[in-house]
């Protein structure tokens, strides 16, 4: 009875992350199409646009119409956009046409600091993790082969118990379920390696952060939502650049920009 038990746990967990690894392969694909048709060109659209504002925040540090702490506030803004940008240019690889050298100068001026070191940071950081899930996936990669580690005859009592379902072992003789368990056992076992590098591998290409949990089944609700979101932040950036038009209009709204910005640096200060 306890090898009925022990099979029946074993073919279910197997069935179930098998379906698991099916969806994740299912979903990957859908999501690799509409990430390259429609969200990679929408982020090309938002860091040519983030590039033309920095460039306008620069310009407008400059003016003398401006209150000196108008321009200490259109400085601040210069360097953090500016590095965003440069961070989605140079680390994501994102291919905006935009000047990258007068990008780095700006920032340079407005933060003080070498965006070239900062992203030889970055990557010392990331190779780090990649050489780590790189020495993973090489531990698993050398697994033995289920088919090399057990007899044919096993392997095809653990085919058999499989196609019975784990309601179906009833009458199953207790040797032929203690010759598949092991099998089972290790084909479980494979699957999670494979599950675990797919997902792994997922995250690494779109660069989600890798101890993030990821469920598949919501992975293209959650790429329309931020289609959606990138969408919206474009319009925001189109807003924005109309604002340098005029002065005043420009005055205006950096002052609801600071109250804004106030509003952000309380409400961190409080947890």
């Amino acid at each position: 009875m306890q090898e009925n038990t022990s099979a029946a746990a074993l073919i279910d967990a197997l069935r179930t992350d098998r379906a698991a690894l099916q969806l994740w392969q299912t979903v990957a694909r859908e999501y690799q199409g509409k990430h390259a048709e429609v969200l990679a060109p929408l982020e090309v659209t938002e860091i040519e646009l983030k590039a033309r504002l920095v460039f306008c925040f620069d310009h407008a540090a400059r003016q003398k119409e401006l209150t000196k702490a108008e321009r200490q506030l259109v400085s601040e803004i210069a360097a953090q956009l500016g590095q965003e940008t440069l961070f989605s240019i140079l680390l994501d690889g994102t291919p905006a046409e935009c000047d990258v050298e007068r990008l780095k100068a700006v920032y340079r001026k407005h933060s003080g600091s070498d965006i070239d070191a900062e992203v030889a940071e970055e990557r010392e950081a990331e190779a780090a993790e990649m050489a780590e899930m790189a020495a993973s996936a090489q531990a698993q990669a050398d697994a033995p082969a289920i088919a090399a580690t057990f007899a044919p005859d096993a392997l095809a009592q653990a085919e058999a118990l499989l196609a019975l379902g784990p309601d179906g072992l009833d009458g199953v003789a207790e040797d032929k379920l203690a010759l598949a368990i092991p099998v089972l056992r290790e084909q479980l076992a494979a699957v999670n390696r494979e599950l675990a590098a797919f997902e792994r591998d997922f995250k690494a290409e779109y660069r989600f952060d890798p101890e993030q949990p990821i469920d598949p089944a919501d992975l293209m609700e959650d790429l329309d939502a931020e289609i959606a979101d990138v969408r919206d932040y474009i319009g925001e950036l189109e807003f924005e650049l109309s604002q340098f038009v005029d002065m005043q209009q420009l005055k205006a709204w950096l002052k609801a920009m600071k109250k804004q910005l106030e509003a952000t640096r309380r409400r961190e200060a409080r947890g």
